[in-house]
């Protein structure tokens, strides 16, 4: 297990007040963001009532929800669910064309989505920093980049005068630079994405759940071998894993340079048959289905 370090109190009060900056250069009043924020911690909060039926999602009942904006323009936000300060899971929240709300993805762990201290640990191994003291020398120049939940990155502006991106659930190094970001996140259609994200109002119940045992998806590489499942496969997805199939999910991103690949463990279905899947990854991750469908490929 991870130690618990100091860092992390550091680099939350540093992206937290970045975020203020940004949020009061814009034309929104101070009313209509307290509304704003008043409506969104609602939401959170009825979500959290229906996950926390889960056996996955009970500790939630006990912890705290911190929200930060996150993404291009600050139109959606993280919300990190902390007990003693230490976090326990994540949900990621964007704005709807409608003043409404969609759940982009949820999941429970340690180490969820733009953990700090998954970060920090991850640049000590990668030689950017030898320690806290090292780290805490200059000031930390960092964003967190959410488009959507293949493209999830921390962006860094290191002190020599380089712009590092660093995946958002382990922190790692990823080979790209500011004209190869454009390109992908230019290639990922906003259109899509708006199409894909499902009304606040219409996920109010989960009618259906499974949790299959986790499994290491390099122990067979069957993209190298197979055909991934069809469209029309993938909409059943569910009863493949009610069957316990092992699934891997696979996504090439970034000029093909960056290869992707989750073990597909499960799924919540909600009322209005809003399928998320559940991935193995620095704890288990849910996204939804019709979201990430275009963005990759499942393979039996």
């Amino acid at each position: 297990m991870r130690k618990w370090i100091p860092l992390y109190a550091a680099l939350v009060i540093l992206l937290a007040s970045s975020h203020v900056s940004a949020a009061a250069q814009t034309l929104v009043s101070q009313p209509e963001l307290k509304q704003q924020q008043s409506k969104l911690e609602q939401q959170v909060q009825t979500w959290t009532n229906i996950l926390t039926q889960q056996a996955q999602f009970r500790s939630w009942k006990h912890a705290t929800p911190n929200i930060v904006p996150i993404g291009p323009g600050m139109h959606g936000w993280l919300v990190t669910f902390l007990i003693d300060h230490k976090p326990v899971g994540y949900m990621i929240v964007d704005a709807t064309e409608d003043n409404g709300f969609a759940l982009s993805e949820y999941g429970v762990g340690e180490h969820p989505a733009f953990d700090p201290n998954t970060l920090y640990q991850s640049m000590i191994r990668q030689g950017y920093f030898t320690s806290y003291a090292d780290a805490v020398k200059k000031p930390l120049k960092i964003e967190r980049l959410y488009v959507h939940p293949l493209l999830a990155v921390w962006k860094w502006y290191s002190p020599d005068g380089q712009t590092v991106y660093m995946d958002a659930w382990t922190g790692e190094s990823l080979p790209i630079n500011d004209q190869i970001w454009k390109k992908q996140t230019e290639a990922s259609s906003a259109k899509v994405k708006k199409e894909a994200a499902q009304p606040a109002t219409l996920l109010s119940l989960l009618s259906a759940s499974r949790t299959n045992e986790t499994f290491d998806p390099y122990e067979r590489m069957p993209w190298l071998t197979k055909s991934p499942l069809t469209s029309e496969q993938v909409t059943k997805l569910p009863e493949l894993l009610n069957h316990k199939a092992q699934i891997r999910f696979t996504a090439e991103l970034y000029d093909k340079s960056v290869l992707f690949v989750f073990p597909t463990i499960g799924y919540h279905c909600w009322n209005n048959n809003s399928i998320y899947v559940a991935f193995d990854q620095e704890g288990t991750r849910y996204v939804s289905l019709n979201t990430i469908k275009t963005k990759g490929l499942f393979y039996p």
